[in-house]
């Protein structure tokens, strides 16, 4: 039998040329039955081995941030050492540099380099741009380069991985060269070539240093990744057939396929096999997608078939055991996917035709809809667990194998992305009207701090957190920045002593930036050593300077806290907002020109509901219902795309998708329950065909398909109404759109 979820199923699928889940024999209820245990015997096959599969890391992960921090100071004292050799002109900014571009994993550091190299070149582009048109003006320069910076913070909010990096890079590279080089234009040119020359310092060390010194490898870490979600898909699929709780197991796996699919972007960088094998790492994101996604269905269903007496279901028990026996075995290594495939035919085998069971029951129309509907979802569960198994052995064989380009679609909020261009924008205004009307000393670094922390921090998690920590933390560092510049630091002779006294603070910094919490903390704290100690090879102490130098980095950091708090606040309703309208859209393509894929679909959902888990806190349950809510609308439109493709509901998809659309537009939920009724009615009627004898048995597994996605879109959506409106009801109010 083909199930609702086969398109997805077949998108996904890697080798093999199976068009459906059983032979022809099973289709037609044929006993082809013998005990699984002999199956399995036939099909023990040994786990696939490559000479791709992941090694284990010498060091455990404990040492990873203190292997990063040992890298990243001895990167930045190397830097600074060669930059003093050459007597560059600011060797300060080869150190923030190597703090910007210093990440734990050798690929990301040379993913990170390439896009800031690129975005090194095009903002020193621009800077002598505007510097050459507006430096006489310098209304015009710090209008137009605001408007600069908001564009580049714009593209880089669209943009993703470390491509928005290069983005942003390229906004506030313009402010680091056009304002320096607008107080002297005549040197503008000699001013672009040394930044551009000590940020190429900072990248070339830091990348040689991450890639030749205990190499954490990135394609390592995608590979143990992708072996890490095999086994937890398995589990949640063998606690799923076992009837246990595996909701959050399911909702941790959808996380992992983002974080692989953004391993994959970095990892092809430094790994020539893994550049080779980006599309069938990309589909085995996408298969993952799809058990996920048909195992939410399942899991509902499932609970309700066994509470359910009216309609019985013969060998239920007998099936799931035999497929959760099989996954065991395939998770163990001692079942390849074609055995786990064929056990699966197997499992199928045990349960009864639809057509039959949509006869052959006296329960009412309802039940009987829902009880078929759970064998069919349970089919579609083999299916697209088989197909990611294939797409598994096709990413460990040691034979690439050609597979079509998958592409994963992305979940752009363009007003948020507008909102945080205008952030930018301001800050770089704000700070730089400032610096003109009070003739600050220090208002140029203060400016450029503003718009580089402004412009940094919008495309990092918890930017207005970290923001905010860091004005507090800069506050309080300037004494001890004091101490250790202006009194240790000047007792220091020669370069052996200053590594000893910059060092450690360095060293510091990087561990904060190892540890996820800390990590934006670290950066910010990085960059205010950097700024205020302003190390030369013929260090000129300027204890002034370095006061207000610190107070420049305090009054940047503040002032960015204050912006991010009031322009757009990263907030749970502003999440599930984003959510709303990204969902919103996608429903309306449904029904609409151009039509959504199912592929386009779920992927693009899927990063929107990452996002949204992502923003709200985990121990607040109207947060959670969001995120199940979330689920219920991603299985109810990837049904809708089924049966709009399929071609034969007569346009009732696209009323139902309508109906959705209107509803996440208004949050009404009169759209919402005439969705549901109107999709309750196709289910009946489509039930009424499967059950007409005239009925070829072609055009009775469509209608019975159509009857399947229906009733799991009615059922999805009685699911967010509960959640959303429900809850409300009873005082617990779900983020309203």
């Amino acid at each position: 039998m083909e199930g609702n979820f086969e398109r997805i199923v077949k998108i996904a699928q890697v080798g093999g040329s199976v068009a459906g889940l059983a032979p022809a024999g099973i289709q037609q209820g044929r006993d082809v039955r013998r005990p699984v245990s002999a199956q399995i015997m036939q099909r023990k096959a040994p786990r696939p081995s490559t000479g791709v599969d992941p090694p284990k890391p010498l060091l455990g992960p404990s040492w990873i941030p203190w292997i990063f921090a040992a890298k990243t100071t001895a990167s930045a004292l190397l830097a600074l050492w060669i930059a003093f050799a050459f007597n560059l002109d600011q060797p300060k900014w080869t150190l923030l540099t190597v703090f910007i571009v210093a990440q734990p994993q050798s690929g990301l550091v040379l993913a990170k380099s390439f896009y800031r190299i690129i975005g090194t070149l095009v903002g020193a582009a621009g800077a002598l741009l505007l510097v050459s048109l507006f430096a006489q003006e310098r209304v015009l320069f710090l209008g137009t380069l605001a408007v600069w910076i908001g564009l580049c913070t714009f593209a880089s909010k669209l943009a993703r991985n470390f491509a928005a990096y290069g983005f942003v890079l390229a906004g506030y590279t313009v402010a680091i060269i056009g304002i320096p080089g607008a107080l002297d234009p005549g040197n503008a040119f000699f001013i672009a070539q040394a930044r551009v020359t000590e940020i190429s310092l900072g990248i070339m060390t830091t990348a040689a240093i991450s890639h030749l010194v205990l190499p954490t490898s990135l394609a390592q870490s995608l590979r143990r990744a992708v072996a890490s979600s095999r086994t937890e898909l398995a589990d949640a699929a063998v606690a799923l057939l076992g009837g246990r709780a595996a909701a959050a197991l399911w909702t941790r796996l959808l996380g992992q396929v983002i974080a692989i699919e953004n391993l994959r972007a970095s990892a092809v960088f430094e790994d020539r096999d893994i550049r080779d094998r980006s599309d069938v790492v990309r589909r085995l994101g996408v298969a993952m997608l799809g058990v996920i996604d048909v195992a939410q269905l399942l899991g509902r269903s499932a609970d309700w078939l066994k509470a359910c007496p009216a309609v019985p279901v013969p060998d239920l028990k007998g099936a799931l055991r035999t497929a959760a026996d099989a996954i065991a075995l395939w998770r163990d290594g001692k079942l390849d996917a074609a055995g786990l495939r064929h056990s699966f035919v197997r499992a199928s085998a045990d349960l009864p035709l639809v057509r039959a069971l949509c006869r052959g029951s006296l329960a009412p129309d309802e039940d009987v809809i829902r009880g078929a509907a759970a064998i069919g979802y349970l089919r579609d569960f083999f299916g697209a667990l088989a197909a990611f198994a294939e797409a598994h052995d096709a990413f460990l064989s040691p034979q690439l194998q050609p597979v079509r380009p998958a592409r994963f679609a992305v979940s752009n909020d363009g007003a948020g992305a507008a909102w945080a261009g205008v952030r930018a924008a301001l800050a770089l205004l704000f700070a730089g009207t400032f610096w003109i009307l009070a003739d600050w000393p220090s208002g140029v670094t203060a400016t450029i701090l503003a718009a580089v922390a402004t412009a940094r921090l919008a495309t990092m998690e918890g930017g207005s957190e970290a923001a905010t920590k860091a004005a507090f933390l800069f506050a309080l560092a300037t004494v001890p920045a004091f101490i250790v510049v202006e009194v240790v630091l000047a007792d220091a002779s020669g370069f052996e002593m200053f590594c000893l006294v910059v060092a450690p603070v360095l060293f510091f910094c990087a561990w904060l930036m190892a540890k996820p919490k800390t990590a934006g903390l670290g950066f910010l704290a990085g960059l205010y050593f950097a700024s205020v100690a302003a190390f030369q090879d013929r260090m000129a102490y300027d204890p002034v300077g370095l006061i207000g130098t610190s107070l420049a980095a305090t009054f940047a950091v503040a002032l960015t806290a204050v912006l991010f708090a009031i322009i757009a606040p990263d907030t749970p309703e502003a999440a599930w907002r984003r959510f709303v309208k990204a969902m919103r859209r996608a429903f309306e393509r449904i029904a609409g020109r151009p039509h959504v894929g199912p592929t386009e679909f779920v992927t693009s959902t899927v990063e929107a509901l990452d996002q949204l888990r992502r923003s709200l806190p985990p121990d607040r349950g109207e947060d959670v219902a969001a995120v199940d809510c979330g689920f219920a609308l991603l299985g109810a439109g990837r049904e809708l795309i089924g049966v709009r493709d399929q071609g034969r509901s007569g346009r009732a998809d696209a009323g139902i998708a309508d109906d959705i659309a209107c509803f996440l537009s208004r949050n009404d939920r009169q759209p919402l329950d005439r969705a549901v009724s109107a999709a309750r009615a196709a289910s009946v009627r489509c039930l009424a065909e499967v059950r007409d004898d005239g009925l070829g048995v072609a055009d009775a597994r469509a209608a019975a398909r159509e009857m399947f996605a229906f009733a799991a879109v009615a059922d999805e959506l009685e699911r967010c109404r509960e959640l959303l409106f429900d809850h409300k009801s009873q005082g617990a109010p779900i983020h309203a759109a």
